[in-house]
């Protein structure tokens, strides 16, 4: 390489190492909701156990399906914004060794409803829920919780007071959770982290508290839309020491809740301000009274997946 030619490579090079460096790709998480919209959400669970009393062992699992809309509008007094939460359809099927029985709104004479679960879950179908908005798009409050919980009472399970479960605080605090349960504050890059905390009061169970923290794995395109993909690693913890009434069957068996824990991904939508789909495994161990031997313990390992998407967005007519 001649003189000439040599000093000129080097020259570019030197020219190319003063420029900047691209950013990397930052991204806003922020959660909203936005007015006009109706959101359509279905959430799946299914949740396996199993426990050994006087040495015959049973695997039970529980699969249940919600079906939402969320229609959400500008407050008629100029406040902020609400939201009207309507369950369309609700489905479960329990199975007990390989036996399955189970109730689907949409098809209720399917399996002849054994559980009565008509009378539960199915009495919860095309009841609404109407949440008023603060200036920070979290939920405020709920404007016809007596309503909601007066047709919800006449069907609720022996020892079960939905009143006494859900207050109108526990269940505000239950609906302010959002997709995520925490946000960052600042814009993020992929392999940042932040930490989530949240408490929800029962009062007749006790406390139900998640921490732990999110991690922003990737930004990219998930079923078409431009999304952030935020792994989840928290622990859950439950107190149950308010759940006394005898009557009741957490009360009765002294039931424990341990070594609870969150995991999975969620894929947020920064555009539209909230999470696409979730795909979360909650692991815990129950201990309890042995109905067949008080002075005995059982232990009860259980796991359950849930499933959160987004199933399609419209304006509201």
């Amino acid at each position: 390489m001649k003189l000439r030619t040599r000093l000129l490579f080097l020259v570019v090079l030197a020219l190319f190492a003063r420029l900047p460096l691209p950013a990397a790709d930052t991204i806003e998480i922020k959660q909203q909701w936005l007015a006009g919209k109706k959101y359509y959400q279905t959430i799946e669970t299914d949740q396996q156990s199993s426990i050994e009393i006087g040495g015959q062992k049973m695997d039970q699992t529980t699969s249940m399906t919600i079906e939402l809309t969320m229609a959400v509008s500008p407050h008629r007094d100029g406040q902020p914004k609400r939201m009207t939460i309507r369950y369309e359809r609700m489905a479960m099927e329990v199975g007990m060794n390989g036996q399955k029985m189970g109730y689907d709104s949409a098809n209720p004479g399917a399996s002849g409803d054994p559980l009565n679960l008509s009378k539960t879950i199915g009495a919860t179908v095309g009841q609404e829920l109407k949440v008023v908005f603060n200036d920070k798009d979290e939920v405020d409050k709920v404007e016809n919780y007596d309503e909601f919980i007066q047709h919800l009472s006449p069907a609720a399970a022996p020892g079960f007071d939905p009143a006494k479960m859900f207050n109108r605080e526990s269940l505000t605090q239950m609906l302010k959770q959002g997709s995520l349960q925490g946000v960052p504050g600042k814009p993020v890059t992929s392999g940042d982290t932040w930490p989530f905390s949240n408490q929800v009061d029962l009062p007749q169970l006790g406390k139900v508290a998640v921490t732990g923290k999110y991690t922003l794995s990737s930004i990219g395109d998930h079923n078409g839309a431009r999304c952030a993909e935020i792994q989840t690693e928290g622990k859950l913890s439950m107190d149950l020491s308010a759940a006394t009434d005898n009557s009741s069957p957490i009360g009765s068996l002294g039931m424990k809740v341990t070594d609870g824990s969150l995991k999975g991904p969620v894929w947020f939508d920064p555009a539209l301000g909230i999470a696409r789909e979730s795909q979360l495994v909650q692991e815990m161990t129950i201990s309890m009274k042995n109905p067949a031997d008080p002075t005995a313990t059982l232990t009860v390992p259980m796991k359950q997946q849930i499933s959160v998407k987004l199933t399609k967005i419209e304006d509201v007519k």
